[in-house]
């Protein structure tokens, strides 16, 4: 009997902890993946409203894809303006809110965790100015 409730009052918190820290990672892993391919999207494309619309499209795809919520949670700023131009650099910072299982009513939908990425890309110097 001893080892059953100990075992229960062992497991349980165990178990939480694990969900929560594989959330956490799964944020990591988004927000990475969002980072990189958003300063990317940036340094190749010439027109930059077209740009931003695909990593916003980019960005919701990956979020769904972790089973995470969020808008706006990427920033991009530029050595250059317009972004793509040659031998300017771009940087794309991330920063997502992690929700943590079990206490949403609790705390909300974003959780007191966030995690964040930064890339940066340099745009080919050797391009044509677009």
């Amino acid at each position: 009997m001893e080892f059953v409730v100990l075992s229960a009052a062992l497991l349980i918190p165990s178990l939480y902890l694990v969900l929560t820290l594989g959330s956490v990672q799964a944020a990591v892993f988004a927000a990475d993946t969002i980072a990189r391919d958003a300063a990317r999207i940036h340094a190749v494309a010439p027109d930059q409203v077209a740009a931003a619309q695909r990593t916003q499209q980019h960005t919701a795809m990956i979020l769904e894809d972790f089973q995470l919520s969020g808008t706006d949670v990427v920033q991009i700023s530029c050595s250059e303006t317009p972004c793509s131009t040659p031998g300017g650099m771009v940087t794309a910072e991330v920063r997502i809110p992690v929700p943590v299982p079990g206490l949403g009513p609790i705390l909300g939908e974003t959780g007191p965790v966030t995690v964040g990425a930064a890339h940066a890309v340099q745009v080919d110097q050797y391009r044509a100015a677009g």
